[in-house]
């Protein structure tokens, strides 16, 4: 019997699969630098050259780092540490208005609410992809989604309840087939979480505005009037057990503004109505806008309660609930209670029951009857990126011209005018063409190739939160959110061999 060949053994540390798997991510990383370098170049944009070498850099570099078990455990740690650090500051900030409008909602140092929230989706399930405890992070999703309702980010809600619907039926099913009617259970229970919040939250007032009865809140601003002063408790309110503030102002003699408070931009079409509660010892008038309708209230000495007409929004007035003097540099003196701006023909009985630790955007924000899943805006953007695509299908036209393309094609229909897609695909076409997209999918599909099974199911939360947040805007290249998705995807694509 012939002697059987000798048989070799790998030496510790070097798999040949493993090396193979890194090779593929490094062939496809310069296959996808050269694509998306021809498509800049194409496109008249030298600079996207360097943008698509860093981008591809940094993952290149986190992956061969990751390879070594002290640098894994680093990620553990980075990511723990950044996720419950911007959830923290968030529920801290949470509390405090941002500007006006829409853009009152807690942003911390991003420069956008809704950079913030993928920011602290993508952190949250990062960490979930890599945490070697899995108790420590079922603690974290509420929090987190606490945080993301202090962001106002639709978007990143939604991302948040699908990841963290994903992540609690892996968790159950795990090695226990007979639980595949978890599913099911989840959907009753975040039915009856959106119930609570609906009904618990969101229809416990009409009332749209922040501060509804204090007129000294910072909601309420008074840099507008020459002089204002607000006394509390100075009189009994309209109902038992209420007291009523005292509002003293004087107009600038150019001007009849009072006090007034701003909500954001008026949805079009939409009807809405603004009232408050006056009384003077002595009687005399004053103005109250919607910033869409107004009213001159005769205030005499009991209480009544002055309504404006119905005004229509038009996606470009702000929604304002605004006191202004009768006559420019006038003055008034008079007792106010209950200031209300609300959606409807008509007012509602007056009600201030919502919890003080909820901010008033939270709740408009996030008022499940203004969900939809095409948005008029983002239909828009698409089709502007759609179009662009279109015109420059290989190349693209690259990011400054079609950040110009975007904003002239949007300017007529959007009171805002957008620089880019609200779709990471459609802009990806429009800013580098099929050809960059395949370059970049090249490299997509081998680090995907690279994390097994076992990291294909632990990241499996975060994809999908990706997925979503960069269908509805385009937030993935944002360092907050870009940071967190390459460690988490290099931990476990990375090779396992080398020494801690």
């Amino acid at each position: 019997m012939p002697p059987s060949p000798p048989t070799v053994t790998p030496s510790a540390g070097r798999d040949p699969a493993e090396h193979r798997s890194t090779r593929r991510i490094a062939v496809a990383a310069v296959l996808a630098w050269a694509l998306l370098s021809l498509a800049s170049l194409m496109a008249d944009d030298p600079g996207g050259v360097v943008r698509s070498g860093l981008v591809l850099l940094a993952v290149i570099g986190a992956v061969g780092l990751a390879r070594w078990r002290a640098v894994r455990l680093v990620i553990i740690a980075l990511l723990g540490l950044y996720a419950g650090a911007i959830t923290a500051a968030t529920l801290l900030a949470g509390g405090t208005s941002i500007g006006t409008g829409d853009a009152a909602r807690t942003q911390l140092f991003m420069g956008n609410p809704n950079v913030l929230g993928a920011a602290l989706v993508t952190a949250l399930t990062a960490w979930a992809a890599v945490a070697p405890r899995r108790r420590w992070v079922l603690w974290a999703w509420p929090l987190v989604g606490l945080a993301v309702l202090h962001t106002g980010s639709r978007t990143s809600g939604g991302a948040l309840v699908a990841a963290g619907t994903i992540w609690l039926v892996l968790q159950a099913v795990r090695g226990r087939p007979k639980l595949v009617l978890t599913p099911l259970l989840v959907l009753v229970v975040l039915a009856a979480a959106a119930l609570a919040w609906q009904r618990g939250i969101v229809e416990l007032t009409p009332n749209l505005l922040a501060a509804p009865s204090d007129l000294s809140d910072p909601a309420w601003r008074h840099d507008l009037a020459d002089d204002v002063a607000i006394t509390a408790g100075a009189a009994p309110g309209p109902f038992p057990d209420t007291t009523a503030q005292r509002l003293v102002a004087q107009a600038r003699p150019t001007g009849r503004n009072l006090v007034h408070q701003s909500l954001g931009r008026s949805e079009e079409g939409v009807p809405y109505v603004a009232s408050i509660y006056l009384r003077a010892d002595t009687p005399q008038r004053l103005t109250l806008s919607s910033h869409l309708a107004q009213v001159v209230c005769d205030v005499g000495t009991a209480w009544e309660r002055c309504v404006t007409p119905v005004g229509f929004g038009d996606d470009h007035a702000q929604r304002q609930l605004h006191l202004r003097a009768p006559d420019r540099g006038g003055s008034v003196d008079v007792f106010v209670f209950g200031a209300q701006y609300e959606r409807g023909m008509e007012v509602t009985p007056f009600l201030d029951e919502r919890p003080a630790w909820v901010p008033q955007t939270m709740v408009n924000r996030f008022d499940l009857r203004r969900v939809t899943f095409l948005p008029e805006n983002r239909m828009i953007a698409w089709t502007a990126g759609a179009e662009i695509a279109g015109e420059h299908p290989w190349f693209g036209m690259g990011l400054a011209a079609s950040q110009e393309a975007f904003r002239e094609r949007t300017r007529g229909a959007l009171s805002r005018p957008v620089t880019y897609a609200h779709n990471l695909a459609v802009q990806g076409l429009a800013v580098h063409g099929v050809v960059g997209v395949l370059g970049a999918a090249l490299v997509v599909i081998a680090l995907l190739g690279s994390v097994g099974r076992v990291g294909l199911t632990r990241l499996a939360p975060m994809l999908i939160a990706l997925t979503l947040l960069n269908t509805w805007d385009v937030t993935f290249f944002e360092w907050p959110v870009f940071v967190p998705m390459v460690l988490a995807i290099a931990y476990w694509a990375a090779p396992r061999s080398a020494p801690g």
